[in-house]
């Protein structure tokens, strides 16, 4: 699919139109290619929070009636 659309743009585009296009597709590459980083990242803090939050254990002391 990759290859039809570079020969389309290749065959029918003018060449400023060719040109604007691909920088714009790079450009957007490369944001694409941060945000799944910072997404991967942020994905990674919150298994870790869950996980730390499920592990918590609870301790209790003297749950008895204190007498006099």
């Amino acid at each position: 699919m990759a290859k039809l659309k570079q020969w389309l743009y290749n065959k029918f585009l003018p060449a400023w139109c060719k040109d604007n296009l691909l920088e714009e597709n790079a450009r957007l590459k490369l944001k694409l290619a941060e945000l799944k980083q910072k997404n991967d990242l942020l994905n990674a803090y919150i298994e870790g929070f869950t996980n730390a939050v499920r592990l918590q254990r609870k301790i209790t002391v003297n749950t008895g009636e204190v007498s006099k």
